[in-house]
Parts: structure tokens; C-alpha cells; sequence
């Protein structure tokens, strides 16, 4: 190989050709992310500043990230942190990373909780990286939040997350199944909303997911039962008894389950006011249901 330096611009442009090589899709962000990540600049500075040579110390920094990359690993655990709300999270295996799908359900909320009046208790169930709990009350300062993980590795993410977001204050994190953790507090009837992005593929489906996530992301996260939809059914059992009298459940959806969903919270939940939200694609995204 001649002995050129290795400037930005040089690194970005091998980077991106190897990664297409490599089959990883969008080579190009990829290398921007990473370098932008070792050198501490931002994806524009990296062009502002395209000719400069990378110092020894800053290429095997960004060797180390491109061989995790290249392994398999996604980008989001390679470097550590992804956005989510326009705000920053730490992520790392095996906790979920945070999906812009979810952000609906978070807009969702946001959308219903503010026409109520204060203060306003919500629960996150399966709060995975803290990030819906934690994205609701950053924007919503009448919000106080439970959020419940039966995952020690997810629970300790969460508290992380809130507090580089400001918020923990506002947040109780308690490890436990599901719903299970709100049994010894005072919430009978007292919750003006449950969230939840419950696991939904379904168990005959995860052998075909993308390496990506069937190789680094929690299983416990992701497989929904046989039909990906026994998370809803075990809400659905207890989820009346923890919503007052105008609360609301929210809940994240795979593509194609919205009725179902829909009719697992009518007839097992008792809730009656179901309305389902649909993406940019005309893809049924979240769920909200209220007595």
C-alpha cells in the first residue's frame, strides 16, 4: 500500500467501500458515525476538516470501533449511545435499543397526558434503556414515573439513563415481572397511563431476524410467545386495576397485530375506547385503549 496519510476524508471513503463490502448497509453513515465518535467531532466538522491527518492514537481508536462494527455488533452498542426523542441514552448488550417506531408511542402519551390536569403518575412496564420513561418526563414536567424491568442489566441501564437526562429525580426504577413490582404500591386505580413496548415477534420468527438482533439483543426483550402476542394477554389481566378512572394503556404493536391487540384489550382488558395509531407508512403502530 503507498504510504499516504490517512486523513479524514481518505479514512471515510475506505470505510464506507469496506463496509459495502462487507454487506452492512450504509457504509457511509457508518464510517461518519464512528470516526465523528473518536475523533470527539461532530459528522459536519468531519468535512470542514476532511484533509487533516488522523494522529496514531485516533486511528487505532477507530480500528477498535471498526472491528467491533465488522463483527457484527450494531452501531448503536459499538459506540455505546443512540438518540431517542431528540435526547442522548447510553446502550449496551444485551438491553434493547431504543427504536424511532417507539417514539410514537411516546408522542402518543405525550399528546393524551397533557390535556390532564397535575401532578400525573405513569408506569413503563419493561422499560428496557429507561428510554420511554425517561423521554416522557423530560417533556412533561407534571410526570412522575414508575418503570418496571424484570432485567438487574436493563434496570441499571435505566437509572443511568435518567440521570444523564436530569430526570431521576423523577423516575422510580423497581426490577420485577411486568405489572407484578406496582402491587405494593398505592396505585390501585391511581395511574393516569401504562406504557409498554412489549416483546412481540413471535418465537417461530427468531431465527430469521437480522444477526444484528438475534445475535446481541435480548431474546427476553423481543419473543412474544407463539403467536407474539402473550405479553398483551398477561397486561391485559391486571391492567384495569391500576388505571384511574380517565387513565389510558399504550402499547407498541408489530406490523400486522393491531386488531388483534385491539380485541386481546376489549375482551381480556375491559377497555372499551381502543383507538390505533398508524405510522408514515400506514403501518398500525401503537395502540391506546381507555375504559
Amino acid at each position: 500500500m503507498e504510504n499516504k496519510p490517512w486523513t479524514i476524508l481518505r479514512i471515510l471513503n475506505w470505510t464506507a467501500e469496506y463496509l459495502d463490502q462487507k454487506g452492512i448497509e450504509s457504509g457511509r453513515l457508518n464510517a461518519e458515525r464512528m470516526l465523528g465518535h473518536a475523533l470527539g467531532k461532530r459528522r459536519l466538522d468531519l468535512y470542514l476538516e476532511y484533509d487533516c491527518p488522523l494522529a496514531p492514537s485516533d486511528l487505532t481508536a477507530y480500528k477498535s470501533l471498526l472491528r467491533k462494527r465488522t463483527s457484527g455488533l450494531p452501531l448503536q452498542y459499538v459506540l455505546g449511545e443512540t438518540e431517542f426523542f431528540s435526547l442522548p441514552f447510553s446502550v449496551r448488550p444485551p438491553v434493547l435499543i431504543p427504536r424511532p417506531e417507539t417514539e410514537m408511542l411516546v408522542q402518543a402519551a405525550l399528546d393524551r397526558l397533557r390535556g390532564m390536569e397535575g401532578p400525573l403518575w405513569v408506569a413503563d412496564i419493561g422499560t428496557g434503556s429507561g428510554s420511554i420513561s425517561v423521554a416522557l418526563t423530560a417533556h412533561l414536567d407534571a410526570v412522575t414515573m414508575v418503570a418496571t424491568d424484570c432485567s438487574e442489566e436493563a434496570i441499571a441501564l435505566a437509572g443511568e439513563n435518567a440521570r444523564r437526562n436530569g430526570v431521576s429525580d423523577r423516575i422510580t426504577f423497581l426490577r420485577g415481572d411486568l405489572l407484578s413490582p406496582l402491587e405494593s404500591l398505592s396505585f390501585v386505580n391511581g395511574l393516569n397511563a401504562i406504557l409498554s413496548n412489549p416483546p412481540y415477534v413471535r418465537t417461530d420468527e427468531w431465527d430469521a431476524l437480522p444477526p444484528e438482533i438475534r445475535d446481541h439483543e435480548s431474546r427476553m426483550a423481543l419473543d412474544g410467545g407463539p403467536d407474539g402476542l402473550l405479553f398483551y394477554r398477561r397486561l391485559a389481566e391486571s391492567v384495569g386495576q391500576y388505571l384511574a378512572p380517565n387513565g389510558f394503556l399504550s402499547v407498541e404493536v408489530g406490523d400486522g397485530q393491531a386488531e388483534a391487540v385491539q380485541e386481546i384489550l376489549r375482551g381480556e382488558g375491559g377497555l372499551s375506547k381502543i383507538e390505533i395509531i398508524e405510522d408514515l407508512n400506514g403501518i398500525a403502530r401503537v395502540v391506546v385503549a381507555s375504559r
